[in-house]
């Protein structure tokens, strides 16, 4: 077999596809084997057992008023210090959440305001003490540059840095979304992300990353079969207290097979609170066949199509603009700390 045959045979026999989200983000399937759990975790049965040939039903009515929630975070500039022998790990951050109402009757989005709030983080590793540390600025400047500390104990190491900024803008979700008076199912929140904590009723975990198989492989077959705008039937993963379901996102001309994309490509996977029912959990399952593909991302527009929804898209771009300058930031951190004799 010449070399040109081989290199083509193994192409040919050999599942690599490209990765659409480009190497500026992480990539959407990110599966380690010790991650997937096991039909003793999961309960796939909870909707039906009948997973060959499922299909889900049309949606009887759509909520008239959506609400995504989303947020930012950013290290500002990453810190190590210490006394002696021992060596800190700290960071500087910014966070931002917010939200993009869409009243589906006009239709018309707007940013839910004033609730797009912008926090600034400083916290450390291990034991050492975080204090509060407003960051001058330039004469004249109206700029605030207050940093305020998280207490809470963390593990010193390097990702510290990461885990206390992915931490403070979790906590400023959790605390946008208590803000909001959703009672009927007039309105949906879809929430980016997973539901770490007990959510309220019609709020809509939306994870694009798959970090983990939650689907025994005999159930988790039906993903690659799925089309846009068809779903899994729910499933639940024992002792938490949501409901579960996977769904094909985009459109027909974006497939996978014409873009040279894995099956994968465009699965996302929801969660919901079990204080819906099943019942309620099922027809909310059903709205979202139309309301993911609805508004999900363009490849022209957005590089994590169709994975990332549009309004989300531009959630995070007015979020990263009034998260300030980070060159300018990072300047005036290290103008403050070289004012004390350290190195940034």
């Amino acid at each position: 077999m010449s070399e040109e045959n081989y290199v083509s045979k193994f192409w040919r026999s050999h599942n690599f596809r490209l990765e659409p989200w480009g190497n500026d983000y992480e990539p959407p399937i990110q599966i380690s084997e010790e991650l997937s759990l096991t039909e003793s975790d999961v309960n796939p049965t909870v909707e039906t057992d009948n997973w060959d040939c499922f299909q889900s039903s049309q949606a009887r009515s759509l909520p008239n008023r959506l609400i995504f929630i989303d947020g930012r975070r950013r290290l500002d500039a990453a810190l190590v210090g210490g006394n002696g022998n021992t060596i800190i790990y700290s960071v500087f951050g910014t966070i931002a959440v917010g939200a993009v109402v869409v009243d589906r009757t006009i239709p018309k989005a707007s940013y839910l305001e004033p609730e797009i709030d912008i926090h600034r983080v400083v916290g450390f590793g291990g034991e050492q003490e975080t204090v509060s540390t407003h960051i001058p600025c330039p004469l004249g400047s109206k700029a605030k540059l207050l940093y305020k500390a998280i207490t809470r104990k963390f593990d010193n190491t390097p990702e510290v840095r990461r885990v206390i900024v992915q931490t403070a803008m979790l906590e400023a979700e959790e605390q946008l979304v208590s803000k909001l008076d959703v009672k009927d199912a007039d309105t949906l929140v879809i929430r980016d992300g997973s539901l770490r904590y007990e959510s309220p009723v019609f709020t809509l975990g939306y994870i694009k990353t798959m970090h983990r198989q939650y689907l025994p492989e005999k159930y988790a077959a039906l993903l690659c079969k799925l089309l846009p705008g068809q779903r899994t039937p729910i499933f639940e993963i024992k002792n938490t207290s949501q409901y579960s379901w996977y769904l094909k996102s985009g459109d027909s001309q974006h497939s996978p097979q014409k873009l040279g994309y894995h099956d994968l490509y465009g699965i996302v996977r929801l969660e919901l609170s079990k204080k819906n029912g099943i019942d309620r959990a099922t027809e909310i399952a059903n709205q979202t066949c139309y309301l993911i593909p609805y508004y999900a991302s363009h490849p022209s527009r957005d590089p994590r199509a169709p994975q990332n929804l549009a309004p989300v898209s531009a959630l995070e771009r007015e979020l990263g603009r009034r998260m300030g300058d980070a060159i300018l930031i990072k300047r005036r951190l290290q103008s403050f700390l070289a004012s004390f004799g350290g190195n940034e």
